[in-house]
């Protein structure tokens, strides 16, 4: 089995690791966590717990490392000792992002230097982590490669959470930066063995700028339905249907994520937003990436409006969160739309429950989290739904369940197009549209 050394933690490794084990590779960890010593952040992450509860790969990795075709790096003499043999270097970390998107995080520019750079390193370097546009073409300066070197790779990630595994073994898409005229042997076998449908060549920064690009296309496309969602419901007009009505045009892709609801979450999309932003500022360009930023942030307060509007203030008032994670199915709390509604509300004096039966473990501060549904939402005067997770879905999960108010607010847009249904007796609110 062909090595590979990869560097990185959290869900992009782990899903890039799990997926390199698949295609019948040996992976070698070098994890470089921001939160824990080396050998404790490999052995959590070949128990798979840094893969976001990925579908699928926490048993990959685990089966992996038991079989010896998951091995960790930890020191700079086994780092030297698997760059004399190992046919690819892939970067993949998560890269940290501010509230606001603005990159904190170090470790990918830092890793594609030394990688490039190592005496000892023979295959290719490949990036797969979230970059900032010029980020590739830096390395290869600053390391002292030629512009046109072959030695660097840009491939963006593009995984979903959720069914990132997946992805990653069957990509739809597959974008290929490399300022040479041909990438590597090693990264066109990789390729080879995914054989993505529609692979697309183009140089290292037309390849961070396509990342970019994708992303605040999908912030723009949130923005769009939620703005013109509300402007409907002022109007006295169905937002749903509007929107329908605006898909239905064949100039508008049908997979467009058009759909009042929610604002946009995730740190992927504020990071690429607010990197346009900057790249754009200089040439007078960042003023449609600023209307998109602003906007959404706009349309992330109206349930703290409604709320303080149908509890006559939120001040003393009790909050239940139904959902925790920003996307159903998955267990991460990065830029939690939640959490962040709970903070507001605490700031304003209101209690908060919570109830998540998949999120991971966490410090919420105030917000006070529960394992059952009946006891988070016990004192509640109203039940807020921010996540449809599929065990929320079932009718027999509010069974029971006996609410100080049973008033369901639903952040995740408007009822006849949600999987969960409204109980028996409570009173459904859609703070978008109604």
């Amino acid at each position: 089995m062909p090595d590979v050394l990869l560097v990185g933690d959290w869900h992009l490794a782990s899903v890039t690791a799990a997926g390199l084990l698949r295609l019948g590779h040996t992976v070698h960890v070098r994890p470089d966590a921001l939160d824990a010593a080396a050998d404790e952040a490999f052995d959590a992450f070949a128990r798979g717990e840094r893969c976001a509860g990925e579908p699928g790969v926490a048993q990959c990795l685990t089966a992996a490392r038991g079989a010896g075709a998951l091995r960790p790096v930890l020191d700079e003499e086994g780092m030297a000792e698997i760059l004399r043999r190992a046919v690819l270097s892939l970067v993949a970390h998560d890269t940290a992002t501010a509230a606001d998107g603005t990159l904190t995080d170090p470790r990918p520019p830092a890793a594609l230097r030394e990688l490039l750079a190592h005496p000892d390193r023979g295959g290719p370097v490949v990036a797969l982590s979230q970059l900032r546009a010029g980020t590739c073409d830096t390395a290869l300066r600053d390391t002292g490669l030629p512009a046109e070197s072959a030695d660097l790779v840009h491939l963006p990630e593009n995984l979903r959470l959720g069914r990132a595994l997946g992805d990653f073994l069957r990509p739809a898409r597959t974008v290929v930066g490399c300022n040479a005229p041909e990438p590597p042997r090693a990264v066109r076998d990789l390729l080879d063995l995914i054989a993505p449908v529609n692979e697309l060549s183009m140089t290292l920064a037309e390849a961070e700028l396509v990342k970019h690009g994708t992303n605040a296309y999908l912030a723009l496309c949130i923005t769009l339905a939620n703005d013109l969602g509300t402007i409907a419901a002022s109007l006295g007009a169905d937002p749903v249907t509007v929107l329908d009505g605006l898909r239905a045009d064949d100039r508008v892709a049908d997979t467009a994520p058009l759909r009042p609801g929610e604002a946009y979450a995730g740190a992927t999309l504020h990071r690429d937003v607010r990197a346009l932003m900057e790249q754009g500022r200089p040439i007078g360009r960042d003023g449609l990436f600023r209307a998109i930023a602003r906007s959404n942030a706009v349309h992330a307060l109206a349930p703290l409006a409604r709320l303080d509007r149908e509890l006559e203030g939120v001040g003393g008032r009790t909050v239940c969160l139904l959902g925790l994670t920003y996307k159903p199915g998955v267990s991460t709390l990065r830029d939690s739309p939640a959490l962040r509604l709970g903070r507001e509300l605490t700031a304003q004096g209101a209690s908060v429950t919570a109830y998540d039966p998949i999120a991971e473990p966490a410090d919420l501060g105030e917000i006070h989290r529960v394992t059952t549904l009946a006891e988070a939402v016990a004192a509640a005067h109203c039940t807020v739904l921010m996540v449809e997770h599929p065990a929320f879905t079932e009718p027999a999960l509010f069974e029971g369940v006996r609410p100080r108010r049973p008033l369901l607010m639903r952040l995740t847009g408007t009822e006849r197009r949600s999987r969960v249904p409204t109980p028996p007796g409570w009173r459904s609110v859609d703070p978008w549209s109604d």
